[in-house]
């Protein structure tokens, strides 16, 4: 059997191929499993001119939960050193939770 395993820095994944979405839906279950995942987030950003957008959710009580604005704003600040893309950060959708979670 297989273990995930979740990097310590931040995974980038453009869902571009089948492998990718693959590695994409295992992070994701793996956190909405909840067994061993402590804390989890999920960023979508475009990469569309002039202005990117953003928007993210945390994983809380085993669902995906739209995250805040102002942390996200933090969380999408570029770094000393690297390419200054500003990113307009915007509320994430709020997703419907299957019923009996």
């Amino acid at each position: 059997m297989a273990t995930p395993t979740c990097p310590s820095v931040p995974e980038r994944l453009a869902v571009l191929d089948e492998t990718e979405f693959g590695t994409l839906y295992t992070l994701i279950t793996f956190a909405l499993e909840g067994s061993t995942v402590r804390r989890a987030v999920l960023v979508a950003s475009t990469a569309a001119e002039p202005t990117p957008r953003a928007c993210a959710w945390t994983v809380r009580d085993g669902w995906l939960r739209p995250m805040d604005t102002a942390e996200l704003e933090l969380a999408v600040r570029p770094c000393p050193g690297l390419p200054n893309v500003r990113r307009e950060v915007y509320s994430a959708p709020v997703l419907d939770q299957p019923h009996g979670h």
